[in-house]
């Protein structure tokens, strides 16, 4: 069935239409051609009785409607219905019969409302002329009844699917675009952030001793505005292709997009490692911007999910970044990382800068908190003076 509709729409396009319904166009052709050839062949058979103005004007009529119902099926179904369905009881003819069904099915397909009006109406039309008190227009009407809802409701099943799809197909653009967002400000707002940061401390530190010294600290600014350019590559690919609903960054890559270093073949030790190469890389950018804390990793004994590796990680991520962009680096701060068979608990506390640049917008961690509690787990934020604290619990499951 793809493979038809796929040849259909080529077959559309080729003749310049933009038809977003292939398939009402192919059938409304078949009609048409159909159309034709009946009446072709009842004109040869009988002239008299069917060559006649009344006649050959409902014919077109209805080729007309069926012919505009390839571009603007909304509108011209309306006019092949009513044609065809007089024309049909005018002279007994099979094609109008099916022509009126099929226009009955196909609004029903694209609105509600004008499937059932038209439902209506060919009933109507079907039972005018019974006498009513002969016991014809009730065997009549539960006959048309039985007849005529079976495109109505078939219409209406496919306008479902339909909706249903559409649906699909938005949730899923939103949650690209929430991954998008999620990861632009994982990524390359974080890295950005980290740079300016780094220059306003170079600067307030003053010019280095020696050369060596100022060329370090170039290359240090040249890798962090490389971090961001790598990151802002992977974005694009991801908008690009969007293989998958993930991260531009796998576990395995480290900030920098060289591979981790994988020490076995355990998935326990190996996720051990990712993250602590993790801590150990944002500690040390946290180091050069004049930070000094803790940084406790607990251990694990299950492999977690790749989808909470990657939550883990772009939370930590995001809340060091935090810390860079918020915290005093004249205080203390600490973050702990702990598991047990049930959750993975995350703390982080800091001393509030002073002179808080308000680098950030503060959606990131709001991101978080709402993958979070959306999975079942908790998120808290306290501030109290200067100090702010962060407790999170994540349920394995998630």
């Amino acid at each position: 069935m793809r493979q038809i509709r796929s040849a259909v729409s080529r077959f559309i396009g080729r003749l310049g239409s933009d038809n977003s319904h292939p398939v009402i166009a192919a059938s409304c052709v078949l009609l048409a051609a159909a159309l034709i050839a009946e009446y072709m062949t009842r004109a040869a058979t009988d002239a008299a009785a069917t060559v006649n103005v009344q006649h050959l004007a409902l014919v077109l009529v209805t080729l007309v409607g069926l012919l505009g119902s390839m571009f603007r099926p909304q509108w011209f179904l309306w006019a092949a219905l009513v044609a065809g369905e007089i024309l049909m009881l005018a002279m007994p003819m099979i094609t109008p019969l099916a022509v009126i069904i099929t226009c009955t099915g196909f609004l029903a397909y694209l609105d509600t409302w004008s499937g059932a009006i038209a439902t209506g109406i060919l009933l109507i039309s079907t039972t005018f002329g019974v006498e009513p008190s002969s016991g014809r227009l009730l065997v009549a009407t539960l006959q048309n009844l039985a007849f005529y809802c079976f495109p109505l409701v078939t219409g209406l099943l496919l306008h479902m699917m339909r909706q249903r799809d559409h649906d699909s197909y938005l949730l899923r653009r939103q949650q690209e675009r929430e991954d998008t967002a999620r990861n632009l400000h994982d990524t390359i707002s974080n890295d950005l952030a980290y740079l300016i940061l780094r220059i306003d401390h170079t600067e307030t530190s003053g010019m280095p001793a020696g050369e060596h010294e100022y060329r370090r600290q170039l290359r240090e600014l040249r890798d962090a505005a490389d971090r961001a350019m790598t990151h802002t590559h992977a974005v694009i690919d991801s908008l690009e292709t969007q293989p998958e609903q993930h991260s531009p960054l796998e576990p395995s890559e480290s900030q920098d997009g060289t591979p981790a270093p994988i020490p076995s073949d355990d998935p326990v030790t190996v996720q051990q490692a990712e993250l602590q190469s993790l801590i150990d890389d944002e500690e040390t950018k946290l180091e050069s911007l004049g930070f000094t804390g803790d940084n406790l990793l607990g251990e694990f004994h299950h492999p977690l999910s790749p989808g909470m590796m990657r939550l883990l990680t772009g939370l930590l991520t995001e809340l060091y970044a935090n810390i860079a962009k918020h915290a005093d680096p004249a205080e203390w701060y600490a973050v702990s990382i702990g598991f047990d068979t049930e959750e993975l608990h995350i703390s982080v506390s800091d001393t509030t800068s002073e002179h808080d640049g308000k680098l950030g917008s503060g959606s990131g961690l709001n991101r978080y908190r709402t993958i979070i509690e959306k999975a079942g787990g908790s998120f808290t934020i306290r501030t109290e003076q200067r100090h702010w604290q962060l407790d999170a619990a994540i349920p394995n499951r998630a």
